[in-house]
């Protein structure tokens, strides 16, 4: 056996010898990674793939990441390669064989647990369309057009009836209904939406139900409550005009007419610079001067119709009625009338429904400075 001393003596170089072996595998990290790097061949050729997928020469660009996928097995750029083969085959050129090819290479060697199921998924819906393989390049023609909503609605609509049995019907429905959407056509989006429910099996997907319940609450708001809103203001002018309440006006009554309205402009002028100077959370609030102009043009038509209002012979022996009575009436006339004005604007619907959640916004910050 070897003496202690000599023991003790051979860790305290074992020790220092560790340290500066660790110490040089660290310098040597840098080293590993840029040998792991791909050669400039393959930098050249990833960019000659990515210019010519830009510049929508989709056959050089598929040529180009096949070369890369096959002559360089182990370089970083095959990830991008495959992904990008797996997409062009399916949305660009269209060759269901070859989409499913470079899908389940890519599924296989690189796909991460989160892009799993969509692969499967993307897999699943390429295999059944191989037997439809000429419906599926005019459906994917159609999808990749970039004409516009209306094109892209007529397309599909007639689309459906040249293939009523394609097996991917249900992402043509679903791709109208959002289309449909997009172009505030909520009744129309409601239908497809209810239509895709029945391809499926009446399972949607959690997205496509809130977008269901969204075209529905956006048509009912377009039709039925619209119409309680014209409802509301022909009873209430036909309450007024019955009534002929103009007889009973006097000089008096007139100078008020002019004056309530030459006010009511007046505070109108002096408003429109807040109205240029809005904004929030930094972005500025742009609100046309049509916009405006009409608001206030509204406004007006309810001023002359509360001033005809006051002029009813039933409150000359009810004041204390006039005083409730007129400023409901007239809320509920302005309501009525600004219901319409913003519901019958391009995607009116969907604003009542960022106003209300701008309004319980500013209600919770009002909440919060009152309890500080």
């Amino acid at each position: 056996m070897l003496p202690l001393k000599c023991i003790a003596m051979q860790r305290s170089k074992f020790i220092p010898l560790l340290v500066l072996t660790v110490i040089g595998s660290l310098f040597c990290l840098p080293m590993a990674g840029f040998t792991a790097q791909d050669s400039q061949a393959v930098t050249e050729l990833k960019q000659k793939a990515q210019d010519a997928f830009v510049k929508g020469h989709y056959a050089e660009a598929a040529a180009f990441d096949e070369e890369i996928a096959i002559k360089y097995p182990e370089s970083q750029a095959r990830h991008y390669a495959v992904q990008m083969l797996g997409t062009i085959y399916e949305e660009n050129i269209v060759d269901i064989k070859k989409a499913v090819k470079w899908d389940r290479e890519f599924l296989k060697k690189y796909a991460d647990y989160r892009q799993v199921p969509f692969y499967n998924d993307k897999i699943a819906s390429l295999e059944k369309a191989l037997n439809q393989e000429q419906a599926f390049k005019t459906y994917k023609a159609i999808q990749f057009a970039n004409k516009g909503e209306e094109f892209m609605v007529k397309q599909f609509e007639a689309f459906l009836k040249q293939y009523p049995d394609f097996l991917l019907k249900a992402d043509v429905e679903r791709e109208l209904a959002y289309a449909y959407a997009r172009m505030d056509k909520r009744k129309q989006s409601a239908q497809e939406f209810e239509a895709l429910s029945k391809t499926e099996g009446n399972k949607l997907s959690l997205s496509d139900q809130i977008a269901l319940d969204a075209a529905k609450r956006y048509w009912q708001m377009t039709w039925i409550w619209a119409w309680v809103a014209w409802a509301v203001i022909v009873l209430l002018w036909a309450v007024v005009l019955l009534r002929k309440p103009w007889k009973r006006l006097d000089r008096a009554s007139v100078r008020k007419f002019l004056i309530w309205p030459v006010l009511w402009l007046i505070l109108t002028a002096a408003s429109m610079p807040i109205f240029f100077s809005l904004e929030t959370t930094g972005y500025p609030i742009v609100i046309p001067v049509t916009t405006i102009l009409i608001a206030v043009g509204l406004n007006l038509i309810v001023l002359f119709w509360m001033l005809l209002l006051t002029r009813l012979e039933f409150w000359q022996t009810r004041p204390r009625a006039l005083r409730w009575l007129t400023p409901v009436l007239t809320l509920l006339m302005t309501t009525a009338v600004f219901y319409l004005y913003v519901v019958y604007q391009p995607q009116g619907p969907f604003m009542t429904d960022v106003f209300q959640v701008k309004y319980e916004y500013l209600m919770g910050e009002l909440r919060e400075r009152r309890l500080f």
